[in-house]
């Protein structure tokens, strides 16, 4: 088993709803998002771990932490994503996973061998928008198709949005919740300035607050 993993994080109250879990990042991204946080783990700038490390990570945290995120990056690029979430199955470890949503025959594989208790698939933008967000020409039909897998697959979901005023305004929000739809869980992260996209960002978790406070039926938090 091969998967280039970058850097992890012992305890997270926050990444997996309802488990303490550690954070596992993986290098190597499909996507060039403007804002992104972990562009030294989408360049592969991190020292890999090696799985005998990992492993001793994940066992000296046993006793404290019932999940693990595989986050990055982005992991769903890597081919032994599906060997390496058996194996932290059998640490008795649920496995959440992080994705972009590029990958439908990956997700396919990993929902009907049930390797993932939990997904959080990424909304980037209104599908005419997608382009200039992720710094690429991506074709967004694949990442309806991977929305729609989740939302058929029974397994725990939720989907984000990273919010910036300078890039997505409030209609394309509207347009983001439609995408989503009623029933189905949806965060929108605030955008803080990173190294590479330092812009000022107006929208505040109040003003977002306000902005979902009418929409009934819709399970939308703001973090």
């Amino acid at each position: 088993m091969q998967i280039n993993i970058g850097g992890v994080t012992p305890l997270s109250t926050i990444d997996y709803p309802g488990r303490l879990a550690a954070v596992i990042y993986t290098q190597g991204c499909n996507f060039r998002c403007l804002y992104c946080h972990n562009y030294r783990l989408v360049e592969k700038r991190e020292t890999p771990f090696t799985q005998d490390q990992l492993q001793a990570f994940l066992e000296a945290r046993r006793r404290i932490i019932d999940g693990v995120v595989v986050s990055g990056g982005e992991p769903t690029i890597h081919k032994d994503l599906p060997s390496f979430c058996a194996w932290l199955k059998e640490m008795g470890l649920a496995v959440k996973l992080d994705t972009n949503g590029t990958n439908p025959l990956m997700l396919r594989l990993l929902i009907e061998k049930r390797l993932v208790d939990f997904i959080a698939m990424d909304i980037k933008a209104p599908w005419e928008k997608y382009s200039r967000i992720i710094q690429k020409d991506f074709p967004v039909e694949i990442i309806k198709e991977c929305l729609q897998l989740i939302k058929e697959s029974k397994i725990a979901c939720e989907f984000r949005t990273t919010v910036h005023s300078a890039l997505l305004t409030l209609e394309d929000l509207e347009k983001i919740i439609d995408i989503v739809g009623p029933g189905y869980s949806l965060v929108f992260q605030i955008c803080n300035p990173t190294p590479k996209y330092n812009v000022q960002n107006t929208y505040t978790k109040e003003k977002l607050l306000n902005f979902i406070s009418n929409k009934q039926g819709f399970h939308i938090e703001v973090r």
